[in-house]
């Protein structure tokens, strides 16, 4: 609702109508025309224009006025807060349009009422109204002299009295007014149903449990929509048929309602809304037609009400209606913030003027809105609805309707005098301009040095996007104020103060002012920087929030005080949400952003710490989720050690024990599901982690396991099977079939079922693998192509245009060039930079091979089908056999059939190795082969320095020894030698070294080779197998946890919505879970017992409160709190204590010294009045 204005001060509290000031009067109970004769408005009008020609410009004519109220009316300096060039400017037009309209009392009455509306936030009393008087009198009488005769005095002194008194008639007249529209609005709008709603379910949450956490309410761009829909339907109808698509509307309406679950238990409004669209659709008769007309108004908001009306009224085609209607509810909620009011007409009247393709404002009669308006406002309240509330929402769009006026037809002008100022000048002339810019600002706001001290480039950045905002503003004013309050947001994380922005824009319009002549373009450059500047003034200050302000000073302790004062049951929201107009900022994404992880770490274990009262919980991760729906991936690129906080603040573990167990409850609900019911990607982030000790973690154990039992491991059976199948029959057609064959006699019966055999696996087997490597490739083209378009499409529409088409395909083309590469990169195995990248490597080491394993054996399977014998003898006349002139004889090493055997044996050991993926089953196995992967690297290291040694000795031996005896192993040829060598490694050589004495030079060469190889190679083999066992042996078992986190990941691809949808169901989220006996706690989780020696627990977890049970109430403190406290925050509280404590010990010393010195004081007196006494009686 609209806030009302301060309260009125007693200044303005008036017994009589007049306040005598001097010679006139200040009526400020009533107000009427102010009629003045004709003479004296000739001789006020003659006046004003010697003062204006008298100056050298009207910047330098207001220049003196501003001085003369600055300099003259100390008591007023703290209410001039704009800028002293606008506010100068502001002075000659508001004084120039008040002359203007002396000669016509009816419009000077509006133009004083429009500036008392826009001085509601003002403290404006008769003596600050004498001293503005009398200073605007003074200069006259100074610059004018003569020329400022008796008349000329008296009709200016009538009309600033006039003015005067208007603007606090305004200010103490106009809040009831005020008052009667927010009331209304409140109804109207629908916000009054859905408040009631909302107690509604925050009622029943106090019976379930629920967590009471903010739920926002309708959007704009949402309330458009719904106004697009009822007004599209409606708009193609004629007569009876209008009454039809309402039904429809509302029939649709209510039954997204029930879907939502929002409607209350019982029969309610919308219930009975569509008991009687129900009677209405049955019954033809005019009673049941009217009853139905009288529900739907009853329960129509004011959207819904004003697109029936138009299209009613035929307006239904005004595009410029939707833009008003769009903004009209916080035209309305800020009816008495006088600078936010006209800073949304300015942005209106931008949006009205782009709906006109022509740039002409004809099509456009402000009057259509209001008699739609009125007429909804009537339909919407027929209870309340009367001639106060007439006149309030006639008040209301009249000074909306001035506000536009005074804008629209003018924005086109402006948008085309700044394109062609921007297009027409050169780099070195916007180079110049933005080198100026600078060099003005820091001459008028020294101290804006400190805080722009960015390099030169950046700096010409920022002042060049100045210079196009100023048009953008113009072009697209509805996407560029959600981009400037995005702006705005990200500002208020900087702390950059908002004094500066003025000075930087008088700066920029100084600048455009020299360069160039054009006096429309300096006005419209000005007029469209300012709107920007008060935009993101505005957003700054909205969004400036206690959270926001504890995050830029990094401190813990803040955090928790700025938290304390939220509402318990927005406390979630409070840390997760800052809103300004449609945009959004979170206090823990800017933390993260900035760096400030102490300060992040605080939000999380404030939002994920349970809170109770006697009614209801409160747990903030259902906020959490649906602010950041990405919150895992969030924190595991950017903060990954915040990411043991979140998942511990998932758990909950009783205090309590029983019979060695202990209660614990696993709140994985936002882990394992979307807010639309589908998989969530928590899991696959964790997975692409490669971090073992956190895919370690209970949290994470407890999802793998509930997904792997309940879904994956039916699906990796049935398709792991496939290979076992495939193995079997492999092994059955090119091992035990062939060898049951006698070759003197083949039988033909064998034969076929050996072809058959074969033919299973080139068409089932190699088919079901290439499906598996298509589907994976389509799969990864398909969400690499969505996540480009959602790049490009920065207007969320779901629609790119050719253009953007091109961009999305090199984009993609980058994507696979880039990923080929790191194929490339993987096979040739670079050592990892980092102990991260490492890590992620081990991790997905066994999920690569599985891809490569079976990439293979597609591969040996396909040349395989190339060289079959069955094929290539197809033509012979005792077919099915593999014996035929095309094979070549058996034991031919240039045959057909030799090479088939080949290719053949390798793919039996392919197809053997594909079955290591069966390893899943077991934590323990798949550890252990995680482990003997692991230390392969270190025995390929050692077999390329082995192989070296090899060929350097083997080569050099080969020649000394061209005729050398054998008995000692054959060196007479390089092939020979390293055979030889290779067999004395791996003790494979038989003879002895005494067989190479004869040869001295041989017998020492062999003999350092063996020194080197196997002394020193396997030995330091030996050595590295040891350390890398125990670096991989610390996390084997996570490690074995990723992979099947990875593979469960790749599974839920292929898994139905029906199916995870039932698993969901089985899971029973809905149901509340218990914190102890007969304490029904919160839904969301899954319940388990543990044993109790495996994580201490000795204080309650829960943080229980008395007093009241009130959700808008804050948390009362918490006392034990301290037991949580950071380093940080535990010494500020020391320090706060001994603080106390001096203070107490400094006013005890201080008392006790006044007490001692009124005693010594006591004392001298007395000494005085003895020795009076006794001189006396002498």
């Amino acid at each position: 609702a609209a806030a009302e204005p301060p309260a009125s001060g007693p200044s303005l509290l008036m017994n009589k109508v007049d306040y005598d000031i001097g010679d006139g009067e200040i009526n400020v109970m009533e107000l009427k025309d102010l009629i003045l004769e004709a003479g004296m408005v000739r001789e006020a009008q003659a006046a004003w224009s010697v003062f204006c020609n008298s100056a050298e410009s009207r910047e330098a004519a207001g220049e003196a006025i501003y001085s003369a109220l600055f300099e003259g009316a100390p008591s007023l300096q703290a209410l001039f807060i704009t800028p002293r060039a606008v506010q100068a400017m502001r002075f000659m037009n508001g004084l120039s349009n008040f002359v203007t309209c002396l000669s016509s009392p009816p419009d000077l009455k509006v133009a004083v009422e429009t500036l008392g509306f826009g001085h509601l936030n003002l403290d404006v009393t008769i003596p600050r109204v004498v001293i503005f008087r009398d200073a605007i009198m003074n200069l006259f009488e100074l610059e004018l002299g003569d020329a400022f005769t008796p008349m000329a005095r008296d009709g200016w002194k009538a009309m600033l009295n006039y003015i005067g008194g208007a603007i606090i008639f305004v200010r103490t007249h106009y809040a009831e007014r005020l008052r009667l529209l927010s009331e209304s609005w409140y109804q109207a709008s629908g916000k009054a149903l859905a408040d009631q709603k909302a107690a509604k379910a925050q009622g029943r949450s106090g019976d379930t449990g629920d967590s009471g956490q903010f739920k926002t309410g309708q959007t704009q761009e949402q309330t458009g929509a719904s106004f697009d829909v009822g007004n599209a339907m409606l708009s193609r109808t004629r007569g009876k048929n209008k009454l039809a698509a309402l039904k429809q509307v509302f029939k649709k309406r209510k039954q997204g309602a029930q879907d939502a679950g929002q409607t209350a238990n019982g029969p309610s409004k919308e219930g009975t809304t569509g008991e009687a669209t129900q009677a209405a659709e049955t019954s033809g008769e005019l009673k049941d037609k009217n009853n139905f007309k009288n529900t739907i108004k009853a329960n129509m908001t004011y959207v819904e009400m004003f697109g029936f009306n138009a299209a009613v009224m035929g307006l239904a085609s005004r595009r410029w209606l939707q833009e008003v209607l769009t903004c009209w509810d916080t035209i309305v909620l800020n009816i008495s913030n006088s600078a936010r009011l006209q800073q949304e007409c300015d942005v209106l009247a931008l949006r009205i003027s782009k709906t006109q393709g022509n740039g002409s404002m004809q099509n456009v009669n402000l009057a259509e809105y209001k008699s739609c308006m009125l007429a909804s406002l009537r339909g919407v309240l027929p209870k309340v609805w009367n001639s106060d509330y007439e006149v309030a929402w006639n008040w209301l769009w009249d000074n909306v309707e001035r506000k536009l006026k005074m804008t629209l037809g003018s924005p086109p002008k402006w948008e085309a005098s700044l394109e062609k100022l921007m297009n027409g000048k050169t780099d070195a002339e916007m180079f110049d301009i933005r080198k100026t810019i600078y060099e003005n600002f820091f001459a008028a706001a020294p101290v804006g040095q400190d805080w722009f001290k960015q390099s030169n480039t950046r700096l010409h950045f920022i002042a060049e996007r100045v210079l196009e905002m100023s048009v953008e503003i113009l072009q697209r004013p509805k996407s560029m104020v959600s981009q400037i309050s995005a702006l705005g947001l990200r500002h208020v994380g900087f702390g950059i103060p908002t004094d500066l922005m003025p000075p930087f824009v008088v700066a920029c319009v100084e600048t455009m002012e020299k360069h160039t002549v054009d006096p429309a373009i300096v006005e419209s450059f000005s007029w469209a920087l300012w709107l920007v500047s008060k935009i993101l003034i505005r957003t700054i200050h909205e969004g400036s929030t206690v959270v926001m302000r504890a995050i830029n000073s990094n401190s813990v302790r803040a955090i928790k005080q700025a938290s304390n004062t939220a509402p318990r049951k927005y406390r979630a929201t409070y840390l997760l949400d800052i809103q300004v107009g449609d945009q959004h900022i979170s206090p823990l994404s800017w933390a993260i952003e900035s760096g400030s992880i102490k300060v992040a770490k605080a939000i999380l274990d404030d939002i994920l710490t349970i809170r109770a009262d006697r009614a209801r919980y409160y747990y903030g991760i259902d906020e959490l989720w649906r602010r950041h729906p990405d919150i895992v991936k969030k924190l595991q690129d950017e903060a990954p050690v915040l990411l043991s906080t979140l998942l511990d603040g998932l758990i909950w573990r009783s205090h309590r024990t029983k019979d060695g167990q202990r209660r614990v409850n696993y709140y994985i609900k936002n882990l394992l599901m979307q807010a639309d019911g589908t998989f969530s990607d928590a899991l696959e982030s964790i997975s692409a982690s490669g971090d073992p000790t956190l895919v370690s973690h209970p949290t994470v154990g407890l999802l793998t396991d509930c997904l792997w039992s309940g879904i994956v491991v039916r699906h990796f059976v049935t398709t792991r099977m496939w290979n076992v199948v495939s193995l079997a029959i492999f092994i059955a057609s090119q091992e035990i079939l062939p060898a049951m064959q006698d070759p003197d006699s083949p039988n033909s019966t064998l034969n076929m079922f050996i072809f058959m055999g074969r033919v299973w696996n080139y068409v089932v087997g190699m088919g079901r693998l290439a499906m598996f490597h298509l589907y994976r490739i389509w799969v990864w083209c398909r969400n690499t192509m969505r996540r480009i378009i959602r790049e490009i499409d920065t207007d969320g529409n779901g629609e790119i245009d050719a253009q953007e088409m091109m961009e999305a395909l090199h984009k993609f083309k980058d994507t696979v060039v880039l990923e080929a590469q790191k194929a490339i990169r993987a096979l040739r195995e670079d050592g990892p930079g980092t102990m991260d990248e490492a890590k992620k490597a081990i991790a997905n080491r066994e999920k690569n091979a599985y891809t490569m394993i079976s990439f293979s054996l597609l591969f040996l399977l396909g040349v395989m089908c190339t060289h079959e014998p069955m094929f290539w003898c197809s033509g012979a006349a005792d077919w099915p056999t593999e014996y035929c002139e095309h094979t070549g004889t058996p034991g031919d090493p240039t045959g057909l059939r030799y090479r088939y055997s080949i290719f053949t044996m390798t793919a039996m050991v392919v197809h053997w190795l594909i079955l290591v993926d069966m390893a899943v089953f077991s934590t323990e196995i798949s550890a252990f082969l995680l482990v003997f992967g692991h230390v392969l690297g270190e025995v390929k290291q050692f077999l390329i320095a082995l192989t070296f040694m090899l060929l350097a000795f083997g080569s050099s031996i080969s020649i000394l020894c061209r005729n050398c005896p054998t008995k000692g192993g054959d060196f007479n040829d390089f092939p020979d030698a390293v055979i030889s060598l290779f067999a004395i490694t791996v003790s494979l050589y038989q003879g002895d070294f005494r067989d190479m004495s004869e040869n001295s030079l041989l017998l020492t060469a062999v003999s350092t080779f063996v020194t080197i190889s196997v002394i020193l190679l396997l030995n330091l083999l030996v050595a590295q197998l040891n350390r890398s066992y125990e670096y991989i042996y610390q996390d084997m078992l996570g490690f074995a946890q990723l992979n099947r986190a990875s593979l469960i990941v790749d599974a839920m691809e292929a898994c139905s919505r029906s199916r995870f949808k039932t698993f969901i169901d089985s899971l029973h989220f809905d149901q509340r879970l218990e914190f102890d006996e007969g304490d029904l706690g919160l839904p969301g989780g899954i319940s388990h017992m543990e044993d109790s020696r495996l994580h201490t627990q000795t204080r309650e977890a829960i943080r229980r409160f008395g007093g009241t049970t009130s959700p808008d109430a804050p948390w009362p403190e918490d006392k034990e709190e301290a037991w949580d406290e950071d380093e940080e925050t535990a010494m500020h509280s020391r320090l706060e204590r001994i603080e106390r404590m001096v203070g107490k010990v400094l006013k005890r010393s201080a008392h006790r010294a006044a007490l001692a010195k009124e005693a010594q004081q006591a004392s001298s007196e007395d000494g005085v009045q003895a020795s009076g006494g006794e001189a006396s009686t002498e």
